[in-house]
C-alpha cells in the first residue's frame, strides 16, 4: 500500500468524528454567534439584524451579573476541591493496597450513573426533614432550598461526580513517572511526603494542568444538577443559577433565542479568557523536563 492510499484510509477512518464535530459542535457555535446579533420573530421565520442590542440588554441586566457571579463561585469552589481529592485518591489507588481494582471501580461509578437517578438520591440525602445528611450530623438545614447552602450542595454533588474520571487521568500520570527516580531519591534519603513533594508533584503537573483546563470548562457549563436537584420553582434558584441555566430559560422557556445566544457567546469568551490565562500561567508551575 502506497503512502497516498494510507492517507486516504486515514481520512476515511476519521471522517465520522470529523463530520460529527463539524455538524454538532462547530456549526452550532457559529450559528449561535450569528443569532446573538439578530432579533427573531414569528418562531424564527423572520430575522432582523440588531447589532449589539442583545449584548447591551445583557450588560444592563442585573440577573446576568448574578448568574455570572454564581458560575464563577462554583468554578472557584469546585475545581480546586476536585483536583485535590482526585489527586489524593489517585495516589492511594497507585499504592499497593489490597482490593485497589475494586476501589477504582467504586470511585468511577458516579461517572457512569444516570444523572437523573443520582439526582433523586441526592435530593433524599439533602432533604431537610428526612434527609440522610441532617440525620447523620444532627442538623435541620434546608440544603437545597436555602440560598446560604444551595451552592455548597451543588459543589458536593459536582465533586462526587467528577472525582472518578479525573482520578483516572491523574492515575495515568502517576504511572508514567519512572520508578528509578523514586529509587534514586530513597538512596538520597527522601521518604514519605518528601518523595511526593519533590518527585511526584512536579512530574505530575502536566497532567494536573490538563485536568484543570477540562474542569474549568466543565464547571462553567454547570446545568444538570441545577435543573434536577434545585428545580425551576426553588426559592434558592437565583443564588445558584448559572449562565447555561439562564441560556436554557431564555431560549426554551421564554423563547428568546437571541438573548440566550448572547449569553452563551459571552460564556464562550469567558472560557477562552480562562483557558488563555491558564496557558499563560503554566510557565510558572508546570514542569515538562
Amino acid at each position: 500500500m502506497n503512502a497516498k492510499s494510507r492517507y486516504a484510509w486515514a481520512y476515511v477512518m476519521i471522517a465520522p468524528t470529523l463530520i460529527g464535530t463539524l455538524v454538532f459542535w462547530l456549526w452550532p457555535a457559529i450559528y449561535s454567534v450569528y443569532l446573538g446579533f439578530l432579533k427573531s420573530e414569528n418562531f424564527g421565520m423572520d430575522n432582523r439584524w440588531v447589532g449589539l442590542a442583545n449584548y447591551e440588554r445583557l450588560f444592563k441586566d442585573d440577573e446576568f451579573w448574578q448568574n455570572l457571579k454564581n458560575t464563577m463561585l462554583y468554578v472557584v469552589l469546585f475545581v480546586p476541591l476536585t483536583i485535590v481529592l482526585s489527586t489524593f485518591f489517585a495516589v492511594l489507588m497507585n499504592a499497593k493496597i489490597k482490593g485497589r481494582s475494586a476501589y477504582r471501580v467504586i470511585y468511577f461509578l458516579p461517572q457512569v450513573t444516570m444523572a437523573a437517578a443520582a439526582a433523586m438520591v441526592w435530593v433524599i440525602i439533602f432533604a431537610q426533614d428526612y434527609g440522610l445528611l441532617n440525620s447523620a450530623i444532627g442538623t435541620h438545614i434546608a440544603w437545597i432550598s436555602d440560598k446560604r447552602f444551595a451552592m455548597y450542595a451543588l459543589v458536593i454533588v459536582g465533586v462526587w461526580g467528577a472525582i472518578g474520571f479525573n482520578m483516572l487521568l491523574i492515575l495515568a500520570g502517576l504511572q508514567g513517572i519512572p520508578r528509578p527516580l523514586y529509587e534514586a531519591a530513597e538512596l538520597d534519603g527522601a521518604v514519605g511526603f518528601r518523595k511526593f513533594r519533590y518527585i511526584t508533584l512536579p512530574l505530575l503537573t502536566p497532567t494536573l494542568f490538563f485536568t484543570s483546563i477540562v474542569l474549568v470548562i466543565g464547571a462553567t457549563q454547570i446545568f444538570d444538577s441545577i435543573y434536577l436537584i434545585i428545580g425551576k420553582t426553588n426559592v434558592a434558584l437565583p443564588s445558584v443559577r448559572s449562565l447555561v441555566y439562564a441560556y436554557y430559560q431564555n431560549s426554551f422557556i421564554y423563547y428568546d433565542q437571541n438573548y440566550g445566544a448572547a449569553i452563551v457567546n459571552i460564556l464562550l469568551v469567558i472560557n477562552l479568557i480562562l483557558t488563555g490565562f491558564q496557558f499563560l500561567m503554566q510557565k510558572k508551575w508546570v514542569v515538562y523536563d
